[in-house]
């Protein structure tokens, strides 16, 4: 029975012409061109940036929806602005998938991203890690230095500018992760003061860039520059090598190893992918 759910769920999740697709959150690597697709209103907004008007069936998180005779419910994951647990009920049993969580729902199988799924991945609590960048970069910009940041363009971009505002950091931010600001911003989401970056004018701040932007060629015009890479990543030893920066700190909107098992013993299902 169990994998008899396993495989008609998946099925309703890559379903194409005739359902709804159903998108978890806005990251590039969670989405593509579907005709129609299921998400949440917050996430439709951000879709709008990437994707050229799809038909969108949008629902709001708890609101449980019957397609085809199945029930679907989206569930806050915690992850990025909107992004959400898809769970799935039929009448041989349940369903829930999940790339991170905020919500504990109990299912009979589970399916969820393990991106730092091993041991080696047990990160330090978030406030630590925000005072330690803080804490860094108002000691590189005291030496003379301008503090680079790399990040993820949607979700880890709007978290560091946050954090940098309500600080009351200088900050120049790259019109990537502007154009999706803009969106958490018309949703309510509040950041305070920043400017757009103007790679020649970067003395006295921090410059916020997409970690895409590493070997832009604008970057060599930034003198005396002290780079960091925002990411989960930065529990290997070897990733400043890896990256290419100076350092990079384990701030990160994905479980850690522990988080991953906890969420498991809290679902309770009877198998899991």
């Amino acid at each position: 029975m169990i994998r008899f759910i396993f495989l008609m769920s998946i099925y309703f999740l890559i379903r194409n012409k005739s359902n709804p697709s159903v998108i978890s959150h806005a990251h590039s690597d969670h989405i593509a061109r579907h005709t129609k697709i299921l998400c949440t209103p917050e996430t439709s907004r951000i879709l709008s940036l990437r994707l050229k008007r799809p038909d969108y069936l949008r629902i709001p998180f708890f609101r449980k929806t019957k397609i085809n005779g199945q029930s679907i419910t989206l569930l806050p994951a915690g992850h990025i602005l909107g992004s959400a647990q898809i769970y799935y009920e039929t009448e041989e049993g349940s369903l829930l998938y999940t790339a991170e969580s905020l919500t504990y729902q109990s299912c009979d199988v589970l399916v969820m991203e393990t991106t730092f799924g091993s041991p080696r991945f047990r990160f330090p609590p978030r406030k630590e890690v925000e005072e330690e960048l803080l804490f860094l970069i108002r000691k590189k910009l005291s030496s003379g230095l301008t503090p680079v940041i790399f990040v993820y363009p949607l979700g880890k971009g709007q978290e560091a500018l946050h954090l940098l505002c309500h600080a009351n950091i200088p900050v120049a931010v790259e019109s990537s992760i502007l154009n999706f600001a803009a969106v958490y911003e018309q949703l309510g989401i509040k950041f305070g003061k920043f400017e757009k970056f103007k790679p020649g004018d970067c003395r006295n701040k921090v410059v916020l860039l997409p970690i895409m932007a590493r070997k832009n060629k604008y970057l060599e015009h930034i003198v005396d520059k002290y780079t960091v890479f925002l990411s989960g990543w930065g529990k290997d030893l070897n990733s400043a090598i890896r990256f290419g920066v100076d350092t990079v700190l384990p701030y990160s909107d994905h479980a850690d190893f522990d988080e991953l098992l906890t969420f498991v013993d809290r679902v309770h299902p009877s198998r899991v992918y």
